[in-house]
This record gives C-alpha cells, structure tokens and sequence, in this order.
C-alpha cells in the first residue's frame, strides 16, 4: 500500500511531460517566475506598466533560453533558473526590510560588510512570501517533468552565444531615450524602492547598470578648474555668517608643518550610528524623553540639521561626504565610494588637517574591512586607526562596542598624546546599528512609543539605543568640560533607520516610507548635528547643512586655514545649502528634486553654474588621478600629495 501511495506521487511529480507540454512549460515557466518574484513586493499586475510586462518576459526568457542552450536539457535548465529567481526575489525581500531599498549592481561590493552585521537582524518571512515560496519550489518540482535535451555541438554554443547577444542589446536598449519612452519607465532615480516597483526589478536593476563607469561632466577642462575656482572666490560671495566664530586668522601664514608645534584645538568628529530624531518627521509621544541631554546643549553649542544622502544603510557614504567635501549627489545611487572608486591616495581634509600640525586619528569599533575603512582611512591620509581588535574589554550594548566603550577609547587616547600636539579623530560609532527586534540581556528597553495602538518593538528599542546614546554623549561632554585643552567636539548621524514597524510610520509619524513625497524626503533624510566647544563661542541654532559642507563648516568655526576646493564649498554652501544624492535647497529654502541623472537645466541659472563645477571639482578629484590637481584640495604651497605624504600617492 505504501510503495502504492510512492508510486503514485512520483507519477504526478516526476512522470515525464511530452515534447509539447515541455516546449509550452519552458515558456510559461519563466513569465510566471517573473510575477512571483514581484509578488514578494508588491502588485506587478496594477503596478507596471503592461509594456514593461512584456519586456520582462522577453527578458526572463532569454535567460531560461541561455540557460537551457548552456545546460542541454531542460529540467535542469527549468529547475536552476527557477531557483536563482527564488534565490534573487528573497534576497532583494530581506535587503529592502533591512536597509529600505531594493538590491543594486554594485551591491556586490558589500556583501562582506553585510555578511559581518548579519547576525543581529531577523530573517522572518510574512505567510505571502512563505506562499510565494511554495510556488516557486512547485515550479522547481514540474520542471523536473521536462524531458526535452539537446545535443552537444556547435549549433547549440552558437545558440547560447546569441542569447547572450540579444541579452546585452536588450539593456544597452533599455539606457536609450526610446526605450524609456516607449516602455513608459520610471525614471527618478532617487527613488529606487518606488522605481522598482514601477519597472521591474530586472529592468530596474540593468538600467542602473549604466552607472557601473563615471561619465565626464561635459565641458570638463582639468588645466582651466583653478582659474574657474578663483574666479568665484573673486566675486566674494560669501556672507559674515559663513563662518560662525573664528579664533584665529585663517589663510596660509596660520600653517605649520607636521613636526611643527601649534595651538589649535582638539577637534573630536563623532559619526553616530543611525542617530537621529525622528520627531521632525512627526511629533510623537513616548514615555520619557529619548535625547535630553541632546536635545537641551545650547551654551557654546551650535546646533542645526545635516541633510544625507542615504537612509538606513551605507553608512560610509556619509563619512565619505564629510571627510571629502564630495557628494552622493553626482554618483550612482547606492553606490559607496569607499569600495567602488578610493583605491588610491586621495586628498582629503585630513590632509588640510595634518598641514596644520593635528595629529590625525580614525576609529571604528568594528571590523576593519567594513566598507573597506582599513584601506580607505588610509587613502584619506589618517595617520593612525583603531577597530574592533583594539577595544578588547570594552563596554557593550547587545552584540556592539558601545558609545561609551568607544568614547573612553577617545579619552585614553587623548590623555596620552603630547599636550603640545592638536588631535583630529574621527570616530564612528556602532552601537546603534540595526536591526532592533531581537532582545539581550545586556539591553533594557526602557523608551515607549506611547502614541499609535500597535506593538512597536523595534521603534522602542531604536528610541532606547538612542537615550543610551545621549546619555553616553553627556558623559563625554562633561569629561572635555573639565579639560584643559581646547577642544572641540562635533556629533552627528550618518542616516535615520528604517526597519521599524510599518505601522509605526504609518500610524504614529504618518507616513508611508515606500512613497514619500519629496517633502517626506527631505525629513526622512537628515540627521541632527552640534558643535561643542569647552571655550566660549557664539551660540547658534537652526545651522542646516548638507553632510558635505560639515568638515569645511567646522574647519572654518575652528579658524583653521582651508584649501581652495572647501572655499569653493563654503560660498556654494551660500547659493544651495543643501545638496544630496535625492533633493537640493537653495540659499531662499527652495527645494528641488535632485538625482545623478538629474536635468541641471530645470534649475535656476546660478545652481546651474555651481554645481556645473562642482561636478569637475569632484571628477578631478575622485576619477581623474592622472590630471588631478592637488593643489586645489591640499593648503601651504603643496602642489602633488606625493610632496605632502612623502609618498608616491599611488
């Protein structure tokens, strides 16, 4: 009875389809893998648009077909393509819940840093992904019903070799004008999650593809960047406010050398995970206060707003806008620069720094490869870095170096260096990283959303690493009160998050973040910020900047000479505040929708012209190594990195 029972079931799963039914399998097989992995998402049948429908099919046919011609027989051929789209369509599910947007080309860069943090997220599948599963692996199973094979020759490479043809002329197709408007594709590139939504995955993810090289800007001229530079600092655009305090001169006479000696202050840089206020998307009430300490420094304090590039993930990209004074702006989206495009010395503000005499330090109480912080500190010209390795005994939070276990880091640090030599560090903190629905013994939720009638955990404990943050936060300022050495302390969040409940963002800060107007935007893309200092300075408040102004804004507060590139910078920062790789705010609070492949001509005639040389100013200096000029990013007569680091800046 039982072998009965077996033999019946293999009948259904396993007893041969006929050559027709194989022929009409392999061409349904790949147009219903397509609506599944869509399924995982969202609605293909309402969301995209039917001719992009079409195209997906031509598409995911193509390679069954590849796939098929490569292999000889079609079950295999069937049963592995199925399974690589299952395989594709969980991955892109899990990446979007984690970091809030879909998988990117170049995400193939940071599957290292992904792996390494994957422990404190929750893989947890909803009953429609589960079901969505179970179609798939049905499919797998009738694809082992297919019977039909080729034979090993020529006819079937050649067969395979055009396929791979037809594959490549379908996606130089897709970059093209027509295409675009033909199909009726999405094109805003800043919002991938929606745009995904709107193409395809597969014809969203192959017109990113086209970001893979970096395009010279048009009317690039490396020889003419320095007269173009001095010819906007000339106009003296700059207001009195562009610099907040200053004590001391700037220019090249406030420069010493390296073995120099010099009375500038300490300035401590702190890149704090994921901090962020998430009250200036929507009030919301909470059972206590989760930044107080923050919230209410005011005395020789400036406040304001750093507007990022990026949410919830890639948090070295904001590092990246700080230590350069480039943008996310003109680069790919999603793209990180760290891994992509610094494999080189590259000149950086801690160079300008170094000039100075400043004693240059980078730390991360993680793994060194993250991002490829080992290399790229490097690169940038910090003399010394600290991970994960040199914080042996350090206090954690969950799995994570806590704030505080990396601000006594800062402290031995700083009470060991030579009182006549100024400390620049840098420092990114982890505590705070994602995700935030697991529980520890070593982490008490203690903050509440009060508002809203649903269950948010993860909102709760994102809201309690940030009272511990602040709270770590006060007891580094209260050290460097009592220090006797001027310093200054800079902190502010790489990005906000985004894997908390749907329903806290809808229901409580009244929000749909899969589509947000680009006023939604802009709140759910920044970040709080503050300069203190242990001196008396002016106070200000409501300093609203994007992340690639921050260094020179805070070089200039410091009365620290600056090179030409952050004076370029700092009187852009006077016509457009606010330039980041989705919006950009003009000097009256104007606000515009921005992105890589963004027209520049829909824009007022004076953005225009600075970003037209913003974009050659940051060519030169990330992509073209060759004609670089050095002396536009580098202060006191250096005129090649190789003369300032003593190297061959290779």
């Amino acid at each position: 009875m039982k072998e009965t029972i077996r033999q019946k079931i293999s009948q259904v799963l396993f007893k041969p389809f006929g050559k027709k039914f194989s022929l009409a399998f392999f061409v349904l097989c790949p147009i219903v893998s397509f609506y599944l992995l869509e399924l995982f998402i969202h609605n293909p049948f309402t969301d995209i648009h039917f001719g992009l429908q079409l195209f997906s099919w031509l598409l995911y046919l193509l390679f069954y077909g590849i796939c098929f011609f490569l292999i000889g027989h079609l079950s295999g051929a069937c049963a592995l393509a199925t399974f690589l789209v299952m395989a594709v369509g969980l991955l892109n599910y899990f990446v979007l819940a984690f970091r809030g947007s879909p998988i990117l080309p170049w995400d193939i860069y940071s599957i290292g840093t992904a792996v390494s943090v994957a422990d404190n997220q929750s893989f947890e599948l909803t009953p429609r992904a589960l079901l969505i599963c179970g179609c798939y692996l049905i499919l797998i199973l009738l694809s082992l019903r297919c019977r039909l094979r080729l034979s090993i020759g020529r006819a079937r490479l050649a067969a395979a070799a055009a396929g791979i043809l037809s594959m490549a002329v379908l996606v130089m197709y897709l970059q093209t004008d027509s295409a675009k408007n033909t199909l009726g594709i999405y094109r805003e590139a800043f919002t991938q999650g929606y745009a995904y939504n709107q193409n395809g995955f597969v014809v969203s993810y192959l017109m990113n593809t086209r970001y893979l090289t970096i395009d010279k800007p048009a009317g690039y001229d490396d020889e003419e960047l320095s007269t173009e530079v001095a010819d906007v600092l000339s106009e003296d655009v700059l207001s009195e406010d562009a610099v907040p305090v200053s004590s001391g001169e700037t220019g090249t006479d406030n420069i010493q050398d390296k073995d120099g000696a010099s009375d500038q202050p300490n300035i401590i840089v702190i890149m704090n995970e994921a901090f962020s206020d998430l009250s200036v998307v929507n009030d919301f009430e909470t059972n206590k206060e989760y930044m107080p300490f923050f919230s209410s420094l005011t005395e020789n304090t400036i406040s304001g707003t750093a507007y990022v590039s990026i949410i919830g993930g890639n948090t070295s990209n904001s590092e990246f806008e700080f230590l350069t004074g480039d943008t996310m702006a003109f680069l790919p989206v999603g793209s990180t620069p760290y891994q992509q495009y610094i494999d080189a010395d590259l000149p950086s503000f801690v160079d300008v720094l170094n000039k100075q005499g400043y004693r240059s330090i980078a730390m991360h109480p993680y793994y060194a490869s993250g991002w490829d912080r080992e290399l790229v500190y490097d690169a940038l010209g910090f003399d010394e870095s600290y991970f994960i390795d040199d914080f042996a005994g350090a206090e954690r939070l969950r799995t994570y170096v806590s704030d505080w276990g990396m601000y006594q880091k800062i402290i031995d640090l700083f009470e060991e260096k030579d009182e006549d030599e100024p400390l620049f560090l840098f420092g990114v903190t982890m505590q705070n990283h994602s995700g935030y629905s697991k529980d520890y013994s070593n982490f008490n939720v203690d903050v509440h959303v009060t508002d809203g009638e649903g269950d948010y955990h993860n909102a709760d404990s994102y809201l309690s690493l940030i009272a511990q943050s602040d709270r770590a936060y006060e007891k580094l300022i209260q050290y460097f009160s009592q220090a006797d050495e001027d310093t200054i302390i800079v902190m502010f969040g790489d990005h906000q998050p985004t894997n908390l409940e749907t329903g806290f963002f809808n229901d409580v800060l009244g929000i749909d973040p899969s589509n947000l107007t680009l006023e939604e935007t802009v709140l759910r893309y920044q970040t709080p910020f503050k300069i203190w200092a242990n001196f008396d300075i002016e106070e200000k408040q409501d300093v609203n900047l994007s992340a690639n102004y921050l260094g020179t804004y805070l070089m200039e507060f410091a009365g620290l000479s600056t090179s030409e590139y952050q004076k370029f910078l700092s009187s852009m920062a006077q016509v457009m505040p606010a330039v980041t790789a989705n919006y950009i705010i003009d000097g009256d609070g104007n606000l515009y929708a921005y992105s890589v492949d963004a027209d520049d001509s829909e824009l007022p005639d004076e953005l225009q012209s600075y970003l037209a040389l913003y974009k050659e100013l940051q060519y030169n200096h990330l992509f073209d190594d060759k004609n670089r000029d050095d002396s536009l990013f580098l202060i006191g007569g250096a005129d090649s990195l190789s003369d300032l680091r003593g190297g061959d800046g290779e």
